[in-house]
């Protein structure tokens, strides 16, 4: 999705994005935000890709610093009404891939969240870097991002014929989308020059599947890969 394109779902971000701080189920943003080591005092967040704001709302008050980077300046327009009330932040217009020479490695714990969909390897590649370079050593990073296994177990409960997704890449409404096998979103954090703490899974509702829950749909919720590592 291109900067208009994205600036464009501003108006409609809840109604037409997974803002999976919002929608996730589980509470499984929370456990492992308790897991990561921010200090008591002084601890910086720098939210990658950080839309309207909604995890800076839940967690910003747990750090001094706050930096929230968003590349469609409308939906960080709208970040910051929402935020109004957070203390210490600063806002970047700006790409994941590019933000990391802007900041440079301060954060206690990056946040990067449903952002990494790009078809492009090297421009994937260029945003765990960017990760990377705003995450100080020691620090942790907290990413989700789509689940590849997510997407053929839909496949299989809604007896679609299963596709073939190669290299992962999920078509979506005429948009190809990465989605990511567990072991390759392990694999792309150590080449990153993190080591990976935990990972799980994020549930979201069905709806932002564009279905209505059945019995059988609740049993078999659909999820994103949550994952947490250390900056080494």
């Amino acid at each position: 999705m291109n900067r208009k394109e994205w600036n464009n779902l501003a108006g409609t971000f809840e109604k037409n994005v997974c803002d999976i701080s919002r929608e996730e189920t589980a509470d499984q943003i929370k456990r492992y935000v308790a897991r990561a080591k921010i200090p008591k005092r002084g601890g910086v967040l720098v939210d990658m890709g950080c839309g309207i704001g909604t995890f800076i709302l839940q967690y910003g008050h747990r750090f001094a610093e706050i930096v929230g980077v968003e590349y469609a300046s409308s939906i960080i327009a709208r970040a910051k009404k929402r935020c109004a009330d957070v203390a210490g932040v600063t806002w970047h217009t700006a790409g994941v891939e590019a933000a990391g020479k802007r900041i440079g490695p301060r954060a206690d714990l990056t946040v990067c969240m449903n952002v990494i969909t790009v078809p492009s390897a090297a421009k994937r590649r260029a945003m765990w870097d960017g990760i990377a370079a705003v995450t100080k050593h020691g620090g942790h990073a907290l990413v989700v991002v789509a689940s590849i296994e997510a997407e053929r177990m839909i496949e299989k409960l809604l007896d679609e014929e299963p596709a073939d997704h190669a290299n992962g890449l999920v078509d979506h409404d005429g948009a190809l989308q990465k989605h990511f096998a567990r072991d390759e979103l392990n694999q792309d954090f150590s080449r990153a020059g993190f080591a990976v703490k935990k990972i799980g899974k994020a549930f979201y509702p069905w709806s932002k599947e564009g279905l209505r829950s059945t019995p059988k749909l609740r049993a078999n919720p659909p999820w994103d890969w949550v994952a947490l590592a250390e900056r080494v």
